[in-house]
């Protein structure tokens, strides 16, 4: 499934940013709708088929009447990454750990799409793959962003700081600073945890810095997805102004 997406805005926004990516579109909705015939005069291949038929391909009812078939995704490698990014001064890398609910996920990639981070890093077995459901949390960021996964967080982890990358938690502790205050280091990797497991303690030992968000309500804790919002704009508007 994993090269299946689904969703009208999903499938709109791929359609507008990287149709190259779109092989096969399989859909119950009418021939004269407008994505449809957005769709088709791309030329990309239409095929009509039942809602039931929909819903089995992706285990899901949420399809909104309209999947597609993708190119296999093109993962980055470390050091194709590192190529393509030598030459920017700012660079913002975020790393995911934990991260096994994929509405969060899909979030937390729309989120990295919409501030311009340069890539997100996750693992194969600590964390959600990218999946239909992703996807369509993300609204298609998942085809738009430079995606890199890997075996081992921390040993890649270790291959960004021989690049002079900085490393960041989010992490609540007696050591951490408020996020409002902090001032970011123009080379960044950004780890986040899911607020279950949160970060491996092996991550953390790796960190320069701990970060955190100062709140004034009653509840002290924000949604991963939430957080990784907050955390993102907030390095937008320090460094890329």
């Amino acid at each position: 499934m994993s090269n299946l997406i689904m969703g009208k805005n999903t499938i709109s926004e791929v359609l507008k940013y990287k149709s190259s990516a779109l092989l096969e579109i399989f859909t119950s909705k009418d021939k004269t709708d407008p994505l449809i015939q957005d769709l088709k005069n791309k030329n990309i291949t239409l095929k009509f088929v039942s809602k039931k038929t929909l819903s089995s391909m992706v285990k899901s009812e949420s399809h909104q009447n309209i999947i597609a078939k993708i190119k296999d995704r093109n993962y980055f490698n470390l050091k194709d990454f590192f190529k393509k990014n030598e030459d920017k001064e700012s660079l913002l890398v975020l790393m995911l750990d934990n991260i096994f609910d994929p509405q969060n996920l899909g979030a937390i990639l729309r989120s990295a799409n919409c501030f311009s981070v340069d890539g997100v890093i996750f693992s194969k077995n600590r964390g959600s793959d990218i999946t239909p459901t992703v996807s369509k949390a993300a609204s298609g960021a998942t085809e738009l962003i430079d995606l890199i996964k890997v075996s081992n967080l921390a040993n890649s982890l270790d291959l960004f700081i021989d690049a002079g990358f900085s490393v960041i938690s989010t992490v609540l502790d007696e050591n951490s600073q408020d996020l409002y205050k902090f001032k970011f280091p123009k080379k960044t990797v950004l780890i986040m945890g899911s607020e279950g497991e949160g970060i491996q303690k092996l991550l953390l030992k790796k960190s320069d810095y701990k970060v955190h968000i100062l709140m004034s309500g009653q509840l002290q804790s924000l949604n991963v997805a939430g957080a990784a919002a907050i955390i993102l704009y907030t390095f937008q508007i320090k460094n890329r102004k």
